[in-house]
């Protein structure tokens, strides 16, 4: 996967409060959860990443020594970083898939851009924890 088709796994919301580095750590566990990253699948490198995300390296170099330390990714000398093999994904369900793209277009068509929709789930997330 390059740095440019995985960009599109990354929703970067800097207004939310949460730290860019945890968003990244987040997403990436989320995108392993999903079988989005599979196991020993290589990560762009931090430059690379860096630029497609536009964002400090020091961010992305930030976030992948945390999911270093939690056995998320292992560093391999002379290939970068690689999911993690005991890291197992799985595929979405098609009852929570399909509602969940209808929802995004539904939302996209309200002309709520990514970020608002995050704010969303999240803002809907913490009502139903709380209940």
């Amino acid at each position: 996967m390059t740095a440019s088709s995985l960009v599109n796994l990354f929703s970067l919301n800097t207004g939310s409060g949460i730290p860019i580095y945890r968003q990244l750590i987040d997403q990436i566990k989320q995108a392993i959860r999903m079988n989005l990253l599979k196991s020993n699948q290589q990560l762009p490198s931090v430059r690379s990443l860096a630029g497609t995300l536009q964002i400090n390296p020091m961010t992305i170099s930030k976030a992948f020594a945390q999911l270093e330390l939690e056995g998320v990714l292992i560093r391999k000398r002379g290939v970068g970083m690689l999911v993690a093999k005991q890291q197992q994904g799985q595929d979405i369900a098609e009852s929570i898939e399909e509602p969940l793209n209808q929802f995004i277009q539904s939302a996209r068509a309200e002309n709520f851009n990514d970020e608002d929709i995050i704010t969303l789930v999240q803002q809907y997330l913490s009502i139903n924890t709380k209940g």
